[in-house]
């Protein structure tokens, strides 16, 4: 008798609401191609937008500045203790990765398919036992299989290049014109897709018409399993937040009710990860 009333006591103890929870940091990544339509340059409003929703890390795509440099606009959005990766070479249209953490490697490889851009990767020390790889990607808008084959060579990179138990985020503007699309399907081969963002409506699609999902966060197993609810501003987004400011009132300061209507093709995609601290 005196066994079985044993392993009750340990199972009730282990069961124990004074139990201490292990210890967890929680980051929010955001994708971003919020640069304005005419200039292909960031301007108040992509901005603004960015400076509302405060997230830990961005991967940026048209990381481009007309009223200053690349460190005036790291600064603008994230502040004066930014860490932040642009990728080199004079390109066009770069991709970028900043980050309120430090970028201890970063690099870029070049993309087949486009002359004006390469995808941009950052590893940033988030606190925890393993580093964060964050890659920053804008696929081809034409010629469904150009961005076909960039997903497929884009993959391999990042597989040749992190160990998979690494947290591994791929993020940014796939011009994806449905979740249907052959390029999400190899990419999700590795990566994961199962917490789709929405607004609070439940419209996923990030377009400025609403009705394409351009814009993605994509993180990989090992990084998936810390996924949380993102909750901002009183609300709870079960797969992470697709913010469109023209359906808050007020949006959140300093964000203006018209910003994602003022000559903006995306909207940003928000997802929250909690990782366990040692």
């Amino acid at each position: 008798m005196a066994r079985p009333i044993l392993i009750l006591i340990l199972l009730l103890a282990g069961t124990c609401p004074g139990a201490p929870e292990r210890a967890t940091e929680t980051l929010t990544i955001v994708s971003a191609n919020l640069s304005a339509t005419a200039s292909q340059a960031y301007e108040e409003p992509g901005i603004r937008i960015l400076q509302a929703l405060k997230p830990d890390i961005i991967a940026i795509q048209e990381f481009n500045y007309k009223l200053g440099n690349s460190q005036d606009l790291a600064r603008r959005l994230m502040g004066p203790n930014v860490h932040f990766h642009r990728e080199k070479g004079g390109a066009r249209l770069p991709n970028g990765i900043l980050s309120r953490w430090p970028i201890v490697a970063s690099g870029q490889w070049p993309d087949p398919c486009v002359r004006n851009r390469s995808f941009a990767w950052a590893t940033i020390a988030i606190p925890g036992p393993r580093p964060l790889h964050v890659v920053s990607v804008h696929l081809v808008h034409n010629r469904s299989e150009r961005r076909i084959a960039e997903a497929r060579h884009l993959l391999q990179l990042i597989r040749d290049a992190f160990p998979p138990d690494d947290y591994i985020a791929l993020c940014g503007d796939l011009n994806l014109n449905s979740r249907q699309a052959e390029v999400l399907g190899i990419l999700t081969a590795w990566f994961d897709d199962s917490a789709v963002p929405a607004d609070q409506e439940g419209n996923p699609n990030t377009n400025a018409n609403r009705n394409r999902p351009y814009d993605f966060v994509l993180p990989n197993p090992a990084l998936a399993r810390h996924h949380v609810p993102t909750r901002f501003r009183g609300h709870t987004f079960p797969g992470g937040l697709v913010f469109d400011t023209r359906l808050w009132n007020p949006p959140p300061p300093p964000a203006e009710g018209d910003d994602s209507a003022r000559d903006l093709q995306h909207l940003p995609v928000m997802k929250t990860f909690a990782i366990p601290r040692p």
